[in-house]
This record gives structure tokens, C-alpha cells and sequence, in this order.
């Protein structure tokens, strides 16, 4: 099976780091093929904006759904938008590793 282990914390040292290297190991030595989103280590930028596509449907109004479906026609998101889709696509199995903070997830994974 090939896992998706999405990781959302900035310490690598916590509990939370702690427990996804754990989880890394365990469904390898099981097995299984492991792909991991660090979103922290990448410096993954959550913010939806132009930044996203490198192409532009309409440059003069920004309406997120249309330019979605315009790269999704024309292969135009992002570099790194475009590699972490890939790693979704792939995945049997997704895995999110977070800690809730103030009742919810951190703000890089939302």
C-alpha cells in the first residue's frame, strides 16, 4: 500500500514529531511504501492566491474555483501545489499528524 503521511508541526523533536517517524517506520518495516508532506520543513504556503498558478485565466479578477479549473485543464499550478496533488493522487492511504492547538488544527494545514 502506498501511505501518505501528512505532517503539520514545526518542532521535528516533540511528541508529535516522535510520532510520526515512528509511524514512517512501522508501515516500512510492514511493508508498505511511505510518502511524507513536512509541511513545516517545506515551507509549505497555505495562502490561496495568484501564487498558485502559473498561468491566469483572467488576470484582471481573481475567482479561485475558475483559475483552479484552468490549470487543472492546462497542467498551470504551481511547482510545489502540483507535487503535493501528485503525492494525494498516489496515496492508498492518508495519514494526518497534527496537534490541536486552541481546540483545532494548525493554521498550515487548514
Amino acid at each position: 500500500m502506498k501511505v501518505l503521511i501528512v505532517y503539520a508541526h514545526p518542532e521535528p523533536k516533540s511528541f508529535n514529531g516522535a510520532l510520526f517517524c515512528h509511524a514512517i517506520r512501522a508501515l516500512e518495516q510492514a511493508g508498505h511504501t511511505v510518502m511524507t508532506s513536512d509541511l513545516y520543513a517545506i515551507g509549505f504556503d497555505p495562502v490561496s492566491d495568484r501564487r498558485n498558478f502559473t498561468t491566469a485565466s483572467d488576470p484582471d479578477f481573481l475567482k479561485l474555483q475558475l483559475e483552479e479549473l484552468a490549470a487543472t485543464e492546462q497542467d498551470s499550478f504551481a511547482p510545489q501545489l502540483e507535487q503535493e496533488m501528485q503525492k494525494l493522487e498516489a496515496a492508498d492511504l492518508l495519514i494526518f499528524q497534527f496537534p490541536l492547538w486552541w481546540f483545532g488544527l494548525p493554521a498550515i494545514l487548514k
